[in-house]
């Protein structure tokens, strides 16, 4: 074959990241110019003595195996030879029907590697390339065709020359791959750290549970409203959940996290030079959910210029990365959430109007804590055995008696948040012993909102949580960050915390500290 088919077969296994794709599009150019009935990738385990299938291509189109096929004794010893002599020079491994390790092969998957049983076939010859990184064999490229000699020295030539683009491709798949992996596996430490479970969904929380699953099926803006600490992010996983979009990633982004400077980025990626710093394209979080949830938290807190470029995302589904011009398509589902009274914001002219009504098509309010004290002994056994299993404690302790009933006659400004991080203390304090819960009942906190000095006047969410804050630096000595401080007793980022007394008017100093 001439260097036109070459370029071509190098252009289709480098152009896509998942190998099943690129290895059928392979398939589908090779097929008519080139004997063969399946394509295949695979590796020799020498531990175990196996062939190990990674990918394959045949007919029926490209798919991922994984698929391990134990070898007989003689097997390993031909193969050892041909390994030896491939890891110096390229080495192109013809075997005809009646070769042994075919014959074995055809065997093994009739009668147990369902994975890769295709038609039943009497016989097939096959041609074996070593694919080498740096002399470092990193797998096998495979061609099969059914029937007897079907490859000659030309099919060889051709092979051989493959070995650069098929190395490539398989060593960027293999890496994609532990990528995709990694995300996962903090995709459920994240889940972990939030709690995989909606404490209430049968008692507090069944009005909730119902909305989301009438919204879950779907791909609509789900708001999430409720006061902070009382479980958006949990039940924003609940939505991300349903099967349409669990397979994807749950992208999360702390709008009030993120300098205003920063944002278009972090939405929406960069290209390459767009600003100083910009060393390569960089992609925002709508390119990382693709197929999956996007998780907008405190969304109240964007800048009106990064609002405007999120109505055009959810009015066209497109956007574009800062500095670019070509249009990128998003798919993903959007899930907004705040504490923030945002049609009070629209009035005075804090958020678009447009935002509002597109983001609220399907709000869900979540109740707070002191709506559904009934949740509270269920979720205070949850979290002393979350909690026990993080801290390696040998046994779970139980709260002392009468503990559960003080749980239950406070306010809970700080929801479920603040009843997490009471665990914990407790916990911490205990050293296995029994639970006793202090330090629960500040001065004020206890009160009925309406239960402020004018009784006429219901005190707001942000007064609350002022005072709730005020009353945390006070304990942490004004300590913000790190252990044991501010940020880290209410669940937040010290940044976010920051970011929050400035708009309070919290001061940083710790002599200027005092309960209101």
């Amino acid at each position: 074959m001439d260097n036109r088919h070459f370029i071509e077969v190098t252009r289709r296994i480098c152009g896509s990241l998942d190998l099943d794709e690129a290895l059928y599009d392979v398939f589908c150019y090779l097929k008519p110019r080139f004997p063969l009935d399946a394509l295949l990738i695979s590796i020799y385990e020498t531990a175990p003595r196996q062939a190990r299938v990674f990918a394959m291509a045949e007919e029926g189109g490209g798919f991922i195996v994984d698929e391990p096929i134990v070898l007989s004794e003689a097997a390993w010893s031909e193969i050892n030879r041909w390994l030896e002599a491939s890891c110096t020079q390229t080495i192109p491994w013809l075997r005809n029907q009646d070769h042994p390790i075919n014959q074995e092969i055809l065997h093994i998957v009739r009668t147990g590697t369902p994975s890769i049983q295709a038609r039943r076939i009497d016989e097939f010859c096959s041609l074996t390339c070593a694919l080498k990184v740096k002399q470092a064999i990193i797998g096998n490229l495979t061609f099969a065709a059914e029937g007897a000699h079907h490859y000659d020295r030309t099919h060889v030539d051709f092979i051989r020359q493959l070995n650069d683009p098929f190395a490539i491709a398989l060593s960027n798949a293999r890496r994609y791959m532990d990528l995709v992996h990694d995300h996962q596996a903090l995709q459920r430490d994240a889940r972990k750290m939030v709690g995989d479970t909606m404490i209430g969904a049968d008692s507090g929380l069944l009005s909730v549970r119902r909305l989301i699953e009438q919204v879950a099926p779907t791909n609509s803006p789900v708001l999430l409203l409720g006061e902070t600490g009382t479980g958006k992010e949990v039940v924003a996983n609940e939505i991300h959940k349903f099967p349409n979009r669990s397979s994807g990633p749950m992208i999360r982004v702390n709008c009030s996290a993120i300098p205003e400077n920063l944002i278009d980025s972090e939405l929406f990626g960069h290209e390459k030079g767009a600003f100083t710093g910009a060393i390569g394209t960089t992609h925002g979080r709508f390119e990382r959910a693709r197929q999956g949830t996007l998780f907008l938290d405190e969304v109240g807190e964007l800048p009106l210029a990064a609002q405007a470029k999120l109505l055009r995302v959810l009015q066209s589904g497109e956007f574009e990365r800062v500095g670019g011009g070509c249009p990128l398509q998003a798919d993903v589902r959007i899930i907004a959430a705040t504490h923030r009274d945002l049609p009070t914001m629209v009035q005075d002219g804090l958020f678009r109007a447009d935002l509002w009504y597109r983001l609220n098509v399907f709000p869900i309010v979540i109740p707070p804590l002191r709506s559904r004290k009934e949740d509270i002994p269920t979720m205070v056994n949850y979290f002393i055995h979350q909690k026990s299993t993080e801290m390696n404690l040998l046994r779970c302790p139980a709260p002392t008696p009468g503990a559960v009933d003080a749980l239950l006659a406070y306010h809970w400004p700080g929801n479920v948040r603040e009843l997490q991080n009471l665990v914990e203390r407790a916990l911490i304090i205990s050293k296995g012993d029994q639970l006793e819960f202090f330090d629960f009942n500040p001065q004020g906190m206890a009160l009925e909102p309406n239960q402020c000095k004018d009784e006429s006047r219901v005190a707001t969410l942000d007064e609350i949580t002022a005072v709730h804050i005020r009353w945390t630096l006070e304990k942490t000595h004004g300590r913000i960050g790190g252990k044991g401080g501010a940020a880290e007793l209410l669940g937040l980022n010290a940044s976010t915390l920051r970011s929050r007394m400035k708009k309070m008017g919290i001061p940083y100093g710790r002599r200027e500290l005092r309960i209101n």
